[in-house]
């Protein structure tokens, strides 16, 4: 069902049945598109909301510019209105700074989160180099390519859905993607380090593309983010991680039957 009320702003899918309700939350300009088929899958078992971020696709779209506070906002709307009482937050990337901060404000709905491909380590400086060249208007088209061509590794059949959900997007959204992100990085540091400031913590899990990171890090392979990873999960019970069996940065598209059986193993037992 795709739905938009005359209150909310934001447009969604609302399918299937079943608790907890899992929240499906695509990055910064990127369309609800890029999750629609792991929430087909996901639908067979669990209630599945899969949302457009505040001025994204088919939510509405300020006349004003707006920061990450709205889209949070947005959504509290929504998950009240729904009447949702037990949430899991599915996140892409650095919407994992969203789910985070909802989190914060429905502590009490929300005991599970599930992050794919969000950098959860300190980032190298390469990629604020990216952020910053997002904002600038004679840039941001360069550095979205390369974000592209990194996501996909070149492969033109893993760029598809990025071409496909992100590039009607334009200099105005990049920008406010660059700079919010980079916001959140200065504010908070690292996603561990943000998430270890959860009180209780929620059971997380951390999914991503091993090499993407190999890639991201400029490394032989994955190794130090996982142990970083491995490290951090040994001092921390409620902190799951696990490598997934894709190239691209979204594995819920390439691999989305994998994402959604680790997703659904994570609710069913942790």
């Amino acid at each position: 069902m795709d739905r938009q009320t005359e209150k909310l702003k934001l447009a969604f899918d609302d399918i299937g049945t079943g608790e907890p309700t899992l929240l499906l939350l695509p990055g910064w300009c990127s369309d609800r598109g890029i999750l629609a088929s792991l929430a087909e899958r996901l639908s067979e078992k669990q209630r599945v909301i899969n949302v457009d971020l505040l001025g994204h696709n088919e939510s509405d779209q300020p006349m004003e510019d707006f920061a990450s506070e709205d889209i949070i906002r947005e959504a509290l709307k929504l998950v009240d209105s729904l009447g949702i009482n037990e949430l899991v937050t599915v996140s892409i990337a650095h919407a994992g700074w969203i789910a985070v901060e909802l989190r914060r404000r429905l502590v009490h709905r929300i005991s599970k989160m599930v992050f794919l491909e969000w950098i959860i380590i300190e980032p190298p400086q390469i990629f604020f180099e990216i952020l910053e060249k997002m904002q600038k208007p004679d840039e941001w088209q360069d550095a979205r390519d390369e974000l592209f061509a990194a996501w996909s590794l070149g492969d033109a059949n893993l760029a598809k859905p990025f071409y496909e959900f992100m590039s009607n997007y334009n200099f105005n959204m990049w920008s406010r993607a660059g700079r919010e992100i980079s916001k959140s990085y200065k504010e908070f540091g690292s996603a561990l380090s943000i998430l270890q400031r959860l009180n209780p913590p929620p059971n997380l899990l951390s999914l991503y593309s091993p090499a993407q990171a190999t890639n991201l890090y400029a490394q032989d392979d994955d190794s130090s983010y996982f142990d970083t990873q491995q490290r951090f999960a040994r001092n921390h019970s409620w902190f799951h991680f696990r490598r997934l069996g894709s190239k691209s940065h979204l594995p819920s598209v390439e691999v989305t039957q994998e994402v959604a059986e680790v997703i659904e193993n994570f609710i069913r037992n942790s």
